[in-house]
């Protein structure tokens, strides 16, 4: 014998919550005639937010419909692209890095300019780390909705500290130095990461940010 399943309407669900603040509120006018209105209206708006919270999915920052580079100097070009297991051989050469008489495979895009330039944040998002690299110089890390984060190696004048709130264009660092490219003072070793994974940063730039909310 098959058992049915019955399930709550649509409006089922809306009716009960509009009856469950209904009487709070209730609730509310009866101890504020005790509390004053002051703090009435306090109350009021903490229940309220609370219950409507309790059934709110968490909200995608969405102010970025595209990222930007690192960068807005115009002089500012690419010294080493990044590693990709997919191109040409020729391409995948001038994507290795030599250092300390080593092979490796570049794992960002690497750029240079004759003259320092300023760093910028390529979206809204949090810096969740500070630090300084023995090769890579200081790093600043920025992790942004959507599971992306990105890395900004090799720089100086450091303008964030952790926990800092950024936005898409804010300035974060000047360009500064590495061990791994000696011929030029004003270096970004920019990396991306998707969902944990190492991406080509120029793909990131084109990337629809809208489709990458979960």
């Amino acid at each position: 014998m098959k058992v049915k399943v019955r399930r709550l309407r649509k409006f089922v669900l809306p009716t009960i919550y509009s009856i469950a603040i209904a009487a709070v509120f209730v609730s509310i006018v009866l101890i504020g005639k005790t509390l004053g209105s002051y703090q009435t209206e306090d109350i009021k708006s903490y229940v309220v937010n609370a219950l409507l919270d309790e059934e709110a999915t968490p909200v995608v920052n969405l102010t970025n419909d595209k990222a930007i580079e690192p960068f807005t100097d115009k002089g500012v070009v690419i010294s080493k692209n990044y590693y990709d297991n997919e191109a040409d051989e020729e391409t995948q050469q001038k994507s290795l890095i030599y250092y300390e008489n080593t092979y490796m495979q570049n794992s960002g895009i690497l750029y240079t300019a004759e003259n320092a330039y300023d760093i910028v944040a390529t979206l809204d998002g949090k810096v969740s780390e500070v630090k300084e690299d023995e090769i890579l110089g200081n790093v600043v890390v920025i992790e942004h909705s959507n599971d992306l984060k990105t890395t900004y190696q090799s720089l100086s004048d450091v303008k964030v500290k952790v926990g800092d709130e950024v936005k898409q264009g804010d300035i974060i660092a000047t360009s500064g130095e590495n061990k791994l490219s000696n011929t030029n003072k004003n270096c970004l070793l920019f990396e991306v990461y998707n969902k944990g994974q190492l991406m080509n940063p120029t793909d990131f730039y084109t990337m629809d940010l809208t489709k990458t909310a979960n």
